[in-house]
């Protein structure tokens, strides 16, 4: 199995999201439309509404609820996108100029305040309260995850129980309530409603380490992303974790004063980078990231055979590639 065997599996699915996403663009101000319409023509595989529907799909549910649900799914994560833009001061979005660039902070911002909004009307529509109580939870926890991180940014003693936190509150909060939603929909136990949250935080939480590691150590080429850009926005992850495990206390204490000062020019970065290399740290974090999907695929085993698990175990997989 590949990831366009998976596609392939949802492509009937995925064009319904895609449908969804669209017509609910009807604001009354032509520039909320313009924004949202510009930020969704960039594609993407989609991978959250994916999960959703794989999930629900693989707990027996064959109903319309998962466009719509999906789209839910993609608003709340795409205003999430929006507003980090802005937070970061970011130029470029899946390749192309990022909506706060080309359009303004404000309107980035507010932009992403309409996709909440249209969010939350179509959760009210589905009428399920326990999906709508999910995915509130899951939009709260990530504005929380969004502020802690601001919080620990630069802090030298943050521990890997604040990290945890932090990649869960952002990252695998949405992909737990993604897997959560689909067994909902498919009826399924509390057991296995469990199962399934369980697989979407733990695989959500290996994802964002494994794009943490990238960041550090992956081929530019390949990452389009160059090296190094956590360490000038102040944010410390797994490599750099790592990295303080092992290194020396005159290396701790220089590899702090970097972070603090918050500038990786070159010399920093090659600093950070040679020692990275010297104590294997890319090996001792892939192998955190293994532990994590691991676990994640665990849960799938409450599942019968089915070629829907069998696209859930490869995305688990596919998710965390090295060097994607």
């Amino acid at each position: 199995m590949n990831i366009n065997d998976v596609l392939a599996l949802v492509a009937n699915e995925r064009d319904a999201v895609e449908k969804e996403l669209i017509a609910n663009l009807d604001s009354d101000v032509k520039m909320v439309n313009e924004v949202a319409a510009y930020v969704f023509e960039s594609g993407g595989k989609r991978l959250r509404p994916v999960f959703l529907i794989l999930s629900a799909m693989m707990c027996g549910y064959k109903g319309q609820r998962t466009a719509t649900l999906s789209g839910v799914v993609e608003y709340i994560h795409t205003a999430t996108l929006l507003h980090d833009d802005v937070i970061d001061g970011a130029k470029y979005r899946r390749g192309k100029e990022s909506v706060n660039r080309i359009f303004g902070n404000d309107i980035a911002v507010l932009c992403g305040d309409f996709l909440y909004s249209r969010a939350f009307m179509n959760l009210v529509k589905d009428g399920d309260s326990r999906i709508q109580m999910l995915l509130a939870v899951a939009a709260r926890t990530m504005s929380e995850g969004e502020v802690f991180q601001l919080v620990k940014t630069a802090d030298v003693k943050i521990k890997f129980e604040d990290y945890l936190k932090i990649i869960n509150s952002k990252t695998a909060v949405l992909f737990s309530a993604c897997c959560e939603t689909g067994a909902i929909l498919g009826k399924q136990t509390d057991e296995k409603q469990a199962a399934m949250k369980d697989y979407g935080t733990k695989l959500g939480i290996a994802f964002q380490m494994a794009d943490d590691i990238l960041d550090y150590l992956g081929d530019p080429e390949k990452t389009g992303k160059k090296p190094g850009t956590d360490l000038n926005e102040g944010k410390i992850t797994l490599p750099v974790l790592k990295l303080l495990e092992s290194a020396t206390e005159a290396e701790q204490k220089r590899i702090r004063e970097i972070i603090v000062d918050e500038k990786a020019t070159d010399e920093n970065l090659n600093y950070i980078l040679g020692l990275m290399k010297h104590y294997d740290v890319k090996k001792r974090s892939e192998a955190v990231v293994d532990e994590y999907i691991e676990a994640a695929k665990e849960n799938l085993k409450l599942f019968p055979e089915s070629p829907y698990r069998d696209a859930l175990d490869f995305l688990a997989d596919y998710m965390v590639a090295r060097e994607k």
